[in-house]
């Protein structure tokens, strides 16, 4: 006769798996009775409209009242995963969640939904997500939403010094790029840190975000060292040439002059 061995984990999943479980059986609830394909053109900003029954009918008010209801389910959600992350003391261990929340609880669905509807209003799952994403180095899936927040003009959440999305997400690719720029060319090379600086650039021209003198330096010099280490020399001094015109203490004088003189540019550092 075989014996088994079985472990007290196995016969009881953990109480975050219940919390997880929970979430998404009330999700197809919430979800079933949403209907999420029309765009209702009300102001939810301040919550939901008691008097949308006097300016619009019924099926609209339907509408509106399901959206703010989906909202305040993934609101609860989104407070319920705060918690829980606050449980964590290892930053690995609070990565791997944020990564199982997103997944579990649809998270990017949500937030698809709410983007195609035309909804406007502030929205906290939109805020953590976008951050979660890049502490996950998601860039581009984050990149995807950002025009969004800037158009709603989202708040960051209030633990954040900076409220505004730009800077947060330079400082963010700055740190991104200095660690990779520190491990030497292949590094940088491999990572593809340079197409994150090249996608939110564009993102900065397309839209005409306004950014300080000091964050646009930043951001540029930073993008000038990374392409000057794989001697994409003609890249480097375009954005070092930026870099020191916003901010004339980017440090990044002495590479643009050296490169200058290697492409035979004229310049005036």
């Amino acid at each position: 006769m075989k014996h088994w061995l079985i472990t007290i984990s196995q016969l009881f999943p953990s109480r975050e798996f219940f919390e997880m479980s929970i979430v998404k059986r009330n999700q197809r609830k919430v979800l079933a009775s949403v209907l999420v394909e029309s765009t209702v053109g009300v102001d939810l900003a301040k919550g939901k409209d008691t008097s949308i029954t006097v300016t619009v009918d019924k099926a609209d008010a339907s509408r509106a009242e399901g959206i703010m209801d989906e909202f305040d389910f993934f609101k609860a959600a989104m407070d319920s995963d705060l918690a829980q992350l606050k449980k964590f003391s290892h930053i690995e261990d609070k990565l791997e969640y944020k990564a199982k929340a997103i997944e579990n609880h649809q998270y990017l669905d949500y937030l698809r939904r709410y983007q195609a509807q035309g909804t406007n209003h502030q929205n906290m799952v939109l805020a953590w997500v976008v951050i979660w994403l890049v502490d996950l180095g998601h860039w581009k899936t984050a990149f995807d939403f950002v025009p969004l927040l800037m158009t709603q003009n989202q708040r960051l959440p209030g633990r954040f010094s900076t409220q505004d999305w730009p800077t947060f997400l330079i400082d963010q690719l700055y740190d991104e790029g200095a660690k990779h720029l520190s491990q030497g060319r292949d590094a940088v090379e491999h990572s593809q840190v340079i197409n994150l600086f090249t996608q939110f650039i564009h993102l900065l021209d397309t839209h005409q975000w306004r950014l300080s003198e000091l964050i646009g330096g930043k951001l540029y010099a930073m993008a000038a060292k990374l392409e000057q280490s794989v001697f994409n020399l003609g890249n480097a001094y375009t954005y070092g040439t930026k870099a020191t015109a916003l901010n004339d203490k980017a440090g990044v004088k002495k590479m643009v002059r050296e490169i200058a003189k290697t492409i035979g540019k004229d310049t005036d550092l």
